[in-house]
């Protein structure tokens, strides 16, 4: 193979001839034109590497051996830097080596070699080199790093973001929730003939307000108000689906907890003229199951005659559902709805009071009520909005929770919050057939508003 021509070629003065002054004056002149180069992080190297040379080149001259220099004479300064920065340039190949140390020559060697040794480094030679240099110790050389493999549960987090509706577990939710307001219904059909006959308990607040009669009735038309905007809220959010099985699962819950707390611990009647159904002393399962379907007609409500059982206080079930309907709101509608947080917030508020005034609820089962609903809110969230959440560990202590499984399984593939967006409930030919017809309607005005103009 032809190696390439020697553009910087330059005959060296062999041992035995001292140089003349044109020789001497050609060399020093063009080592001041000499710039080292070399790569980042090895300033060090190059300071050494050219200290190095300068000694070889003061050692050389004063034994009269042979002078090694590499000359760019005549050459003007942009061209200079362009062969300085080239690969192939001798000195940047001299300080680029992996080394960085000048490899002294041989002095038994003849100088006819010197004669017929190119300074550029044919193909071959660069190939060698490079094999070399890849074989080398040099910390900038490609390192091949050992990955860990990645699991199932950690290849979902680099999937892009979308959230499923996945209306099995909605339905699934819904189901809990069922269960949940039957289990409540139960207990209060249960808990009903365990009622005592005795005088309200003490309390701070109801022992200092004039009770009246009509404040349940208003209490309960908050509460339907406050639960139908809600409602309104979710079904027009994008991902409804998603959130009815949030707030599915958090009521069903809550009715558990309920049903369990009204069972264990049965107050006396808070308003001594609230009227209840008559005990039995023969209760049947038949019994039971009337009542519970009584109290399931009615919707746990005593605005239609249908709430007839006593011994559901705590915690309060209006309050419960008051709260939920006011965090549905916040959570779920734009951020810059404030008038109708406001408005949520005071209509629950306000069927809190009113509750109390007709005497429904000790205010026990008010702060209970509230309290558990808001927490139990607020940690599902905060579990919902926290993928390192969502993993078993000594980091998650929330995982001891009895229903953390069913969190897991049910907010697997949703990542992080959900993004306010709102759509119609309605299916997809039902909107595009909308949109048409809005679309002629737009452009039917603009023409006839062009018509007008003109």
């Amino acid at each position: 193979m032809m190696s390439r021509p020697n553009r910087m070629m330059y005959t060296p003065i062999t041992r035995g001839h001292k140089p003349t002054p044109s020789q001497e004056s050609n060399t020093l002149s063009t080592m001041s034109e000499v710039s080292c180069t070399t790569t980042l992080s090895m300033e060090s190297e190059v300071t050494e590497g050219c200290m190095d040379f300068t000694k070889e080149k003061s050692e050389r001259n004063g034994s009269e051996e042979t002078v090694d220099t590499v000359g760019m004479v005549g050459a003007g300064k942009g061209e200079l830097e362009k062969r300085m920065k080239s690969h192939n340039s001798d000195y940047s190949s001299y300080y680029n080596s992996p080394t960085g140390t000048v490899v002294p020559q041989d002095k038994s060697t003849d100088g006819d070699t010197l004669h017929n040794s190119p300074l550029l480094p044919t193909s071959e030679e660069e190939d060698s080199a490079s094999d070399s240099a890849n074989k080398s110790d040099n910390p900038m050389d490609t390192v091949k790093l050992e990955m860990p493999p990645v699991t199932q549960e950690q290849e979902a987090t680099y999937q892009p973001n979308t959230i499923p509706g996945e209306p099995l577990k909605t339905l699934m939710s819904a189901l809990f929730l069922g269960t949940g307001f039957l289990a409540t219904t139960t207990s209060l059909a249960v808990t009903h003939e365990r009622v005592p006959d005795s005088q309200p308990l003490p309390d701070i607040v109801l022992d200092n307000i004039k009770q009246q009669s009509w404040g349940l009735d208003v209490s309960e038309y908050l509460l339907m108000i406050s639960t139908i905007t809600a409602m309104s809220v979710v079904m027009l959010h994008s991902h409804r689906l998603v959130i009815l099985r949030r707030i599915w699962l958090l009521l069903g819950i809550l009715y558990y907890y309920r049903a369990l707390t009204m069972f264990v611990t049965v107050l006396p009647k808070p308003d001594v003229t609230y009227t209840c159904m008559p005990r039995r002393n023969d209760t049947t399962a038949l019994d039971y199951t009337k009542r519970v379907l009584t109290i399931i007609s009615g919707g746990g409500l005593s605005i239609n005659g249908k709430h007839i059982y006593c011994g559901d206080y705590i915690f309060s079930g209006h309050t419960m559902t008051l709260t939920m309907g006011y965090l549905v709101i916040k959570q779920y509608s734009p951020r810059h709805f404030i008038l109708l947080h406001w408005a949520s917030f005071l209509t629950s508020l306000c069927g809190v009071i009113f509750l109390l005034l007709s005497r429904g609820h000790y205010t026990i089962d008010v702060l209970l009520a509230y309290y558990v609903t808001s927490r139990i809110w607020w940690i599902y969230h905060t579990l919902a909005h926290n993928q390192q959440l969502k993993y078993r560990g000594e980091h998650n202590f929330l995982d001891n929770m009895c229903w953390w499984h069913v969190f897991r399984f049910f907010e697997t593939k949703i990542q992080g919050p959900i993004p306010h967006r709102y759509s119609l409930p309605l299916p997809k030919f039902i909107k595009r057939l909308l949109r048409c017809i809005f679309r002629r309607l737009r452009h039917g005005s603009s023409v006839s508003r062009e018509t007008f103009q003109t």
